[in-house]
């Protein structure tokens, strides 16, 4: 029987499970690995910080709809734990490897050793060390269901560098072997007939109903079984992250984004009395579930693939615990054998959705500096349906959020409600490996840029070209805006103005500064229309988001 290393067996199993692209950093522990990883027909992205490379896998697995692969050594661990909490929120399906010292000396202050485990246990699904080298392929599997079943999520493995060199025989890995019949379709959960019965009888007997799609639907449902359900029962539908786009802000039934600061739609919530929530959780964001936003008398159905998230802020109507694409197939097919009477309440809701975009374009008057709302009427005129634009930062960046259509599914991500800012460029590095053939914009502040700004040159290396607009005002907005309205003074919100095209330039990718709208519409076009990474650096007004508006309002109680 031939013998083979931990290092095979690992690549063995990555290819078991369809691997194509790895990120990450070189490092003493996991050497090894990589000198076998790099004669195999992976793509291997290397970045310049750890939890840069997880923020790529991140938007790469959730784009992808399949597990990302990042890798680390024992230091690049500590690291990769900021992108992995982050994953968590986002609900991405990374695969976290990380080497150690050899497992014989651990616990005897072996060379870089802390708790990698244990670290990461806290800020993943699942966290093992491997503990043995015939066990890899059964750890490996392991951490592949885990990420992808239920909510999904990342997961993290250590395997020390001992396991990756020694040897055992090949038959080791017959044992994990995957199954022909072991497809991923497989491992959804369904819906009781009897729940997609009852969720009917309530939303054909509402008079107000609304439909919310958050991550969890954005994980596994079919755009067209959504689409052929709102078509046939006229329900308004709003989206959040990954729900938003699973139809287009262009359908008849969507009001655009599903996040109350930046839709007057969305916060007419308080007329609906039933709210059917599709993989989203009743957080800070939807007031957990309270009034506001809602009403005393609505009725909350809640379809989540995790237990634990259903009833956690409070108890709702009706629970469905099942995966969301399976849910929204049936309930699409079911819903041809009802009249639905839904007309009038959707019209109401477009006008105001229109109403409100054309609010903010007003604010784009061509004065100077440029308000933010030129940059997102200038991606506008140059973007197309399948533009993927990431939005990266607290406060200039949701003017274009709000305005800036999502016409195709997942083509556009934004922090997660970790609210861990700065990953807009390794995120926007990510979608380019994801959508090789798209055009990839990131609208970023000042301030976010500055924790990842190295990775222009993975792009640069990678061949992996971005356009990245940078909104230059010198301050960390939000936190600016919500001292100076809640106590008259700032303290450590305020930047200099960083010449970021220089920076740029010397990664090897065009750079320039613009001030004027005609100008900055120019430099958009140029480089959507470039082969080649290019950063413009945008001189905007200081001026609050209504963001930021509603944070202030709402800590002084003068919201409504």
């Amino acid at each position: 029987m031939a013998k083979v290393t931990g290092s095979d067996l690992i690549i063995k199993s990555l290819k078991m499970y369809e691997v194509d692209t790895i990120f990450g950093i070189a490092g003493d522990h996991i050497l090894h690995l990589l000198d076998k990883l790099i004669d195999q027909d992976f793509r291997m992205i290397d970045g310049r910080h750890e939890a840069a490379s997880v923020h790529m896998a991140n938007a790469y697995s959730r784009i992808l709809r399949k597990p990302g692969v990042v890798m680390s050594t024992t230091p690049g661990h500590a690291n990769a734990v900021a992108g992995l909490a982050n994953a968590m929120h986002s609900e991405a399906p990374v695969i976290n490897i990380a080497g150690s010292a050899d497992s014989s000396n651990i616990g005897r202050g072996a060379m870089q050793e802390f708790d990698q485990v244990g670290i990461a246990s806290s800020v993943t699904k699942g966290s093992w060390e491997v503990p043995s080298v015939e066990r890899i392929p059964e750890y490996i599997s392991l951490a592949f269901r885990t990420a992808m079943e239920g909510r999904r999520g990342p997961v993290h493995l250590t395997i020390p560098h001992d396991l990756q060199e020694s040897e055992v025989d090949e038959k080791v890995f017959e044992r994990f072997e995957k199954s022909s019949l072991d497809d991923q379709k497989n491992w959804l959960t369904y819906p009781n007939p009897k729940q997609i019965e009852k969720c009917l009888d309530l939303l054909k007997n509402a008079k107000k109903p609304i439909i919310l799609a958050g991550l969890g639907a954005g994980a596994t449902v079919s755009e067209k079984d959504l689409d052929k359900f709102l078509i046939n029962t006229d329900i308004p539908f709003m989206g959040v992250d990954t729900g938003r786009g699973l139809v287009g802000d262009s359908h008849p039934n969507s009001l655009g984004i599903g996040y109350i600061p930046l839709n007057k739609a969305a916060q007419r919530l308080n007329e609906c009395d039933v709210i059917l929530l599709l993989g989203v959780k009743l957080d800070y964001q939807l007031g957990f579930g309270g009034s506001p936003p809602f009403n005393n008398e609505k009725i909350i159905i809640s379809v989540d693939p995790e237990i634990s998230q259903i009833n956690r802020p409070r108890t709702v109507n009706l629970a469905v615990n099942c995966d969301v694409g399976p849910f929204v197939e049936k309930i699409s097919d079911k819903s041809e054998g009802f009249e639905w009477n839904n007309g009038d309440w959707l019209k109401s809701l477009k006008e105001t959705k229109k109403t409100y975009l054309n609010e903010m374009d007003s604010l784009a008057t061509g004065s100077l500096p440029m308000h933010p709302m030129e940059v997102s009427k200038a991606i506008r005129e140059y973007m197309d349906e399948d533009t993927f634009v990431v939005f990266d930062g607290g406060d200039y960046c949701h003017y274009s959020r709000a305005t800036v259509p999502v016409e195709n599914y997942l083509r556009s991500m934004y922090v997660s409600s970790f609210g861990m800012i700065g990953v807009g460029l390794p995120y926007a590095i990510g979608a380019k490996a994801a959508l090789p053939d798209k055009k990839i914009v990131l609208v970023v502040g000042d301030g976010s840029l500055g924790f990842h700004v190295p990775e222009i040159d993975t792009s640069v290396r990678h061949n992996l070209p971005i356009t990245i607009i940078v909104g230059n005002n010198s301050l960390w907005g939000i936190d600016y805006w919500i001292q100076k309205g809640l106590y008259d003074r700032d303290i450590w919100t305020k930047l200099d103005q960083t010449n970021y095209e220089l920076i740029a330039k010397g990664f090897g990718a065009n750079g320039s500064i613009v001030d004027n709208p005609i100008d900055l519409k120019k430099e958009i076009q140029r480089s959507l229309n470039s082969n080649k990474i290019s950063l413009i650096n945008t001189i905007v007004e200081k001026v609050s988001s209504p963001v930021a508006d509603a944070a202030v309002s709402r800590k002084l109680g003068t919201h409504g």
